[in-house]
């Protein structure tokens, strides 16, 4: 016999050595004070219903009753001192008290254990009501089910593992099965099955209570899946729908964006065409009217195409150590007019800057920056480019002295297809995708950019790169 059990078992003889002892006494007590003998014997119901309340086990109220009756006869019966008795009335009464005893026992028991159960289905249904509310509020597949496999270790102490169909190859079952050291629960969602539940009882029993849990976890975890896939299919149907509309609207802003210059080049190749005796001067205009059109249009194109690949994730960025002074004055030379018409400067560390980046694409960056601030200046305004170096990094500076930025723009500044109405009336506005292909593009190579207000008064785009200094002897 184990050691434990055998303690406890001693520990409940011993009460009921005490209890039958206790309630002889007091009975002794009373029987010299004059009371009946038959007034007695309910001293020894008391230890009967004693007995049930602390000890564990049907055999220690049969033997208290047993005990107690062979203790009435030996005390209180004639001839006393004997286990003989005398009178058929002792007998009869003795009789009626172990029925009665025995009874009283038995009931007394049977509400002790309804009443155990009452209060361990109380905390199971208070611990799944919990399990369920937790469950309500969590969301990711990990987390969903690190919550369920927590739950069954705080309360059976087993480990317990879970496989997702998809995630993992694994035989699945319609039914539980033990199989080795663990135990399998399918885990159902409302059309399918999911997964399944490992949980490693080492080839212990499971209590009902136990045994309730676990599937009510499989349970909880199969509807906390189930609904975070709905929930998933409703993103993916909004960012399918956004994207449908996303294209709806640049379809609609190339289709109005794009007549306007081509209607200029197909009116001024028909003045050509049409007009044998135009001066040279008038056909170098139009000439030179459908070059800044065409070179507009091939603007704009490279700005959906540079979108597209972002979009889709195809765009690929070549980095190359390149120096900041170059980029910016390549791409001012792209930009037309921007001397002539403009008050440009622009002011450049004393240091060479070199930066790893994709040349062509940061390129792609500072027209864009130029060109909306050609938009949002006025002619002979002024727009300047300032570039420092501080904290290895390189922080490029697009000023003008237009209107500034509205705080409505202010948010939403870098998103696509924004674009404002604010600047020189004569600059084509564009189909507001360059702001929001320069913050890509700086993001996919590790900087940030941003738009503020100048204190004075204008518009400054600012974005910084990773970038180190160079010595006269290129070191």
């Amino acid at each position: 016999m184990d050691k434990k059990i055998y303690l406890q078992h001693m520990k409940y003889i011993g009460r009921v050595v005490a209890i039958v002892a206790g309630t002889t006494l007091f009975s002794v007590l009373l029987n010299s004070a004059g009371i009946a003998k038959e007034n007695t014997l309910m001293i020894y119901m008391i230890g009967v219903l004693l007995t049930t309340a602390y000890t564990n086990g049907y055999q220690y109220g049969v033997a208290v009753s047993f005990i107690s009756v062979m203790s009435f006869n030996f005390f209180f019966t004639a001839p006393l001192h004997t286990f003989r008795i005398a009178d058929i009335n002792d007998i009869v009464l003795i009789i009626i008290f172990l029925i009665a005893s025995l009874i009283s026992y038995n009931l007394t028991v049977k509400f002790q254990k309804q009443l155990l159960i009452a209060q361990k289905n109380e905390q199971a249904a208070r611990l799944l009501h919990e399990m369920s509310k937790s469950f309500i509020n969590v969301t990711g597949k990990e987390n969903i089910v690190r919550l369920g496999i927590r739950y069954i270790f705080e309360h059976t102490k087993f480990e317990s593992e879970v496989e997702l169909i998809g995630d993992k190859s694994t035989e699945m079952r319609d039914k539980n099965h033990r199989l080795g050291d663990y135990m399998m629960v399918p885990i159902i969602g409302l059309e399918k099955q999911l997964g399944v539940l490992k949980v490693y009882n080492r080839n212990e029993g499971l209590s009902i209570e136990q045994e309730l849990l676990i599937k009510t976890a499989a349970n909880q975890i199969g509807i906390a899946l189930d609904r975070e896939l709905v929930y998933q299919q409703q993103e993916q149907i909004k960012v399918e729908m956004e994207r449908e509309h996303m294209k709806s609207r640049m379809l609609r802003s190339i289709s109005h964006d794009f007549r306007t210059p081509l209607t200029g080049i197909i009116g001024d190749c028909g003045l050509i065409l049409d007009s044998e005796k135009l001066e040279k001067d008038n056909i170098q205009l139009l000439a030179t009217d459908i070059n800044e059109q065409a070179l507009w249009l091939m603007k704009m194109m490279e700005n959906i195409l540079n979108m597209t690949k972002i979009e889709s994730g195809s765009l690929h960025i070549n980095k190359q150590p390149e120096v900041i002074d170059d980029i910016i004055y390549e791409a001012a030379s792209h930009i037309r007019d921007l001397h002539q018409k403009r008050k440009f400067t622009v002011s450049l560390p004393d240091e060479v800057i070199v930066a790893k980046m994709d040349g062509k694409m940061m390129v792609q960056v500072m027209i864009n920056l130029l060109d909306n601030a050609m938009k949002h200046t006025k002619e002979g305004g002024r727009i300047s480019v300032l570039a420092s170096f501080r904290n290895k990094k390189v922080f490029i500076q697009v000023e003008d002295d237009g209107e500034g930025i509205a705080d409505a723009m202010m948010g939403k500044l870098f998103d696509e297809f924004v674009t404002s109405a604010s600047g020189d009336s004569k600059q084509k506005q564009g189909i507001g995708l360059g702001l929001a292909i320069c913050k890509a593009v700086v993001t996919e190579h590790g900087g940030e950019i941003w738009a503020e207000n100048k204190p004075g008064g204008g518009a400054r785009l600012t974005f910084w790169l990773n970038a180190e200094r160079v010595n006269a002897d290129g070191r």
